[in-house]
């Protein structure tokens, strides 16, 4: 990776405070978790930090805040509701649905979701351009109907779907669109060019990853998690757990080094486009930019940031997402040669110890 594409890996103190007491608002205000600080306890501020480590502002407290709405609202679907009468699946789904379409306004008993999804498209809106928009809308639109589809035909029965059927579903119920853009958000740059087929295999390669670094990181094919891609390979093949969690470990891994294909393909063949044309930056003169090889190193920090992110945080098993031998192995070398080094200290010289 060259120089210009790597990032710091340290969150920024003052941001992180900074962000913190924004999204732990924002969770309080709207009554998305019944308990923010444990929510947020999983990391989620630190994981927005790595993955958008040159944002700031109002750019950055936005893009954090729909992570944390998508989020809170995928856990109520997958959680909550799958004991809740199908009317009212139904009534948030079209809530939802009516809202993001502008053709509704909230009702005092909607769910704090509902109500959460208004403000921040208000938002949203003010800021970015129309066209914009439209296709974070499209991409919105698709990832309430899957998340409900999931919810009612397999996560409630507990039904685990078939390969086919998890291909279908799970690439808009996974929601890496929305992430993409949430990274134009942060960032305060959007691609020209979004339909690019380079670019949209860039872009199925960055929600792939995604998807399944979840996947292995839910436990798939052991108990409760059904629709998941180690549990979809399980039942279509007849592989015991431990052969389909290897098989879809060496199916990240290719998604990975694809990714890494796309991505140097992106970075070097595409250039900043034209200057934005009067009346889309609604910011400072030059705050919105179109760009596509910035947009491209904002997914592969998002990505990088969600791999990292799912292999330590709280909410998954700690051993859930095993990587290769030669990883494990450099995580132990690591820090055993820079003890040693710290005893030695260069050229051999002998450092003294504290005790």
């Amino acid at each position: 990776m060259s120089d210009p594409d790597r990032f710091s890996p340290q969150p920024r103190e003052a941001a992180r405070a900074a962000l913190s007491a924004d999204a732990l608002d924002f969770l309080r205000r709207y009554g998305l978790h019944p308990d923010p600080e444990a929510y947020l306890a999983h990391g989620y501020v630190d994981l927005c930090l790595r993955a958008w480590p040159t944002a700031g502002g109002s750019p950055l407290r936005l893009a954090t805040r729909w992570a944390l709405w998508t989020w809170t609202t995928d856990d109520l679907l997958d959680g909550d509701l799958c004991s809740a009468p199908p009317d009212a699946i139904e009534r948030l789904t079209e809530s939802l649905l009516g809202v993001a379409a502008g053709s509704v306004r909230p009702a005092p008993d909607d769910a704090p979701a509902v109500h959460a999804l208004a403000e921040l498209i208000r938002q949203t809106r003010a800021t970015m351009p129309e066209h914009w928009w439209q296709r974070y809308r499209e991409q919105l639109d698709a990832w309430i109907v899957a998340a409900h589809d999931k919810l009612v035909h397999y996560v409630r029965p507990g039904r685990t779907p078939t390969l086919h059927e998890y291909l279908m579903l799970r690439p808009a119920d996974g929601g890496m669109l929305l992430a993409a853009m949430w990274c134009e958000l942060a960032g305060r740059c959007i691609t020209p060019d979004w339909t690019d087929p380079v670019v949209q295999d860039l872009l199925d390669a960055f929600s792939t990853c995604g998807i399944l670094t979840n996947d292995l990181a839910t436990g798939g094919g052991g108990k409760g998690e059904t629709f998941n891609a180690v549990a979809a390979r399980m039942a279509d093949g007849g592989l015991s757990a431990a052969r389909a969690r290897r098989d879809v470990r060496r199916r990240l891994d290719a998604e990975e080094r694809r990714f890494g294909w796309l991505y140097s393909a992106v970075r070097r063949g595409f250039h900043t486009g034209p200057p934005p044309a009067a009346g889309i930056a609604t910011g400072p003169a030059g705050d919105l930019v179109l760009d596509t090889r910035s947009f491209a190193l904002h997914l592969n920090q998002f990505r990088a940031a969600l791999t990292t992110w799912t292999g330590s945080s709280s909410r998954y098993p700690a051993t859930a997402v095993p990587r290769p031998a030669s990883h494990a192995l450099r995580a132990v070398l690591i820090p055993l040669a820079r003890r040693a080094w710290r005893a030695v200290g260069p050229r051999g010289s002998a450092r003294p110890t504290t005790q």
